[in-house]
């Protein structure tokens, strides 16, 4: 079965050059060059979009915030606008990636198939986990949608990478984990001074915010990485 990426990008030329390179790797492309036809293309539910910043009608963070409020799809931002503080924004507002134009198409291919390895094996694990939801603290994570919800009983937002990292952490409270252990669980090759990582969690922890004593939930661990510091109980599920 061919995977689908929406293609969210306001020059044709790029299009092209985009959709040709994914076509090398078997991915199906779908173009839209503003923000009203990416919301009318999100119905054909791609599997990955490939979102450029700039478009003619729409601020793209504005729409990436919109997006995550209705979809968990995996989002790589391919944009000009690469100043760090961007790329920083980017990924706390729900981006899983983000590489700067111009780039090599080998790259952004390699990084696109890994996003979408990693959002079919979350989708595995969730159908192979016999489990219940999963209590820490004011929250529960129900494998079985990929959703996080609240005390108030409303769900959160949470992308594709914030989710592979949390179930990491849910997987191994109290165990020191390093910044390789937490690529592996993106599937991303680990290289040092890359700071996805520690962006993510501090993604995931803003949005989970302080437990009842007034500490965070994952806990930064000098030279080693980062330890989930609550108690995980798995509920059983109702027969």
């Amino acid at each position: 079965m061919h995977q689908t990426a929406l293609i969210v990008e306001d020059d044709p030329a790029t299009r092209h050059v985009l959709s040709s390179s994914l076509a090398t790797a078997g991915i199906k492309s779908l173009f839209a060059g503003s923000a009203a036809a990416m919301w009318a293309l999100m119905g054909e539910d791609p599997d990955v979009v490939i979102l450029d910043l700039g478009l003619p009608d729409a601020d793209g963070f504005d729409l990436l915030r919109r997006l995550r409020e209705q979809s968990d799809v995996p989002v790589l931002i391919h944009s000009t606008r690469s100043a760090e503080i961007e790329r920083i924004v980017g990924i706390e507002i729900g981006a899983d990636d983000f590489l700067a134009k111009p780039c090599n198409m080998r790259e952004l291919v390699a990084r696109v198939s890994s996003l979408l390895r990693r959002a079919q094996g979350r989708a595995s694990q969730s159908r192979a986990r016999p489990c219940g939801m999963l209590s820490f603290g004011d929250w529960r994570l129900d494998p079985a949608t990929r959703t996080l919800i609240g005390r108030d009983g409303q769900p959160a937002a949470l992308g594709v990478s914030a989710y592979a990292l949390l179930s990491c952490f849910l997987d191994k409270p109290f165990q020191p984990l390093s910044r390789e252990v937490l690529s592996r669980a993106l599937k991303r090759e680990y290289t040092p001074y890359d700071r996805i990582i520690d962006v993510h969690v501090s993604q995931i922890r803003r949005l989970l915010g302080k437990q009842a004593d007034g500490s965070a939930y994952i806990k930064t661990l000098r030279s080693q990485g980062y330890v989930f510091t609550t108690t995980v109980e798995q509920l059983e599920t109702p027969t």
